[in-house]
């Protein structure tokens, strides 16, 4: 367990801003309709296409099938929920960012004093113990942030969650792009 103050915002996702945030099932239509292509390419390639003439294409035509049916299930069994700004309908995205260790106290500072214009002067890391995790939304109208640092053998929260609506959600989002 960490020795943190603050709770992660995958925990707290739902409760920081609760009129605004819902979980959601993903809609089955997708998968369900590579499923039926899936099939419809296999049920092609095994009876329309002579394999006495063309053996190799009838070959890659069921292995296109097959693939499409696979990415099909796959895609049922994967994700079936997500997260939901309710205002606008659109997706919560997670996004994380790794940003240069000799930066966190600039980093902290941007967050405690809502300057997030400023992200963008922060520099990004490959490999950094220090990052910046958010949520969100399609539109760039709602996001939500917190840093981590990890701390052998987890990232652990070092700031509350903080909600950003409007221009500062725009502001964040175009610091994550």
């Amino acid at each position: 367990m960490s020795d943190s103050k603050f709770e992660y915002i995958d925990d707290v996702l739902l409760n920081v801003d609760k009129d605004k945030i819902e979980k959601k099932k993903k809609s089955p239509i997708k998968p369900l309709a590579l499923l039926i292509l899936g099939a419809a390419i296999l049920w092609y390639g095994a009876n329309y296409i002579n394999t006495a003439q063309s053996d190799t294409l009838s070959s890659v035509v069921i292995m296109i099938g097959l693939g499409v049916a696979a990415w099909g299930i796959v895609a049922f069994l994967v994700k079936k929920e997500c997260y939901v700004y309710k205002p606008t309908g659109k997706v919560l995205k997670k996004h994380k960012v790794y940003v240069a260790a000799n930066q966190s106290l600039r980093l902290y500072d941007i967050l405690e004093q809502n300057r997030y214009d400023d992200l963008q002067s922060l520099t990004r890391s490959g490999q950094s113990n220090l990052s910046l995790e958010a949520y969100c939304s399609e539109d760039e109208q709602y996001a939500l942030l917190q840093v981590m640092e990890f701390i052998p053998y987890n990232d652990v929260p070092m700031t509350p969650v903080k909600v950003c609506e409007g221009t500062q959600a725009k502001q964040v989002a175009y610091f994550l792009k």
